[in-house]
């Protein structure tokens, strides 16, 4: 093992393995892809992709931002859903989950919310009123999801924190880009 392996962040090998095991096929895709770049920004990088060859979610790109003197690295998910469909994929969105905390910053999270623009797919009502969706944003962080144009054609699922999901979790995503797909859209 070479110096570069020893120090390499193996984020994504961990990921890949803990979806195997809870019977999710994955498998490390090779690097520079077009991928590792949607949703990254200058203070991040892709750590590479994941390959997901069934269900609505394909890849899982795992993005990091390296830590400083007095701040910790930090991670991120960012969950492709192709839209595989002819003509666009409709009208652009961007919503997120806002959680509602029983004492401000220090609180446990008591309910959370979707917040944003969402076309006329009415995703911000049927996510905030999904059990599921709310007690997985609870339990693993903030979730983001946008419509794509550039890179890739599809949407994103984006998670602020890196986890290790269990079956029921990765269910509970699979529901949320089943949401998303069958969603209403203008054309």
């Amino acid at each position: 093992m070479g110096m570069k392996e020893k120090f390499r962040d193996k984020s994504r090998d961990e990921l890949t393995h803990v979806l195997n095991s809870i019977g999710i096929k994955a498998e490390i895709a090779e690097r520079d892809r077009a991928e590792e770049k949607v949703e990254d920004s200058w203070y991040q990088r892709s750590l590479g992709v994941i390959d997901i060859p069934e269900g609505a979610i394909r890849w899982i790109n795992v993005l990091k931002q390296d830590g400083g003197k007095n701040n910790p690295p930090k991670w991120w998910l960012v969950m492709g859903i192709p839209f595989d469909g002819a003509g666009a994929t409709g009208q652009k969105i961007s919503i997120k989950t806002v959680r509602k905390k029983s004492f401000p910053l220090f609180g446990k999270v008591v309910d959370v919310t979707w917040k944003g623009d969402d076309g006329v797919s009415g995703l911000i009502n049927t996510l905030s009123e999904d059990t599921a969706t709310k007690e997985l944003s609870k339990k693993i962080g903030n979730l983001e999801i946008k419509s794509q144009l550039e890179r890739f054609r599809g949407w994103t699922l984006t998670s602020d924190k890196i986890f290790n999901p269990t079956s029921q979790d990765w269910k509970v995503i699979q529901s949320i880009a089943n949401y998303i797909l069958s969603a209403p859209r203008t054309f």
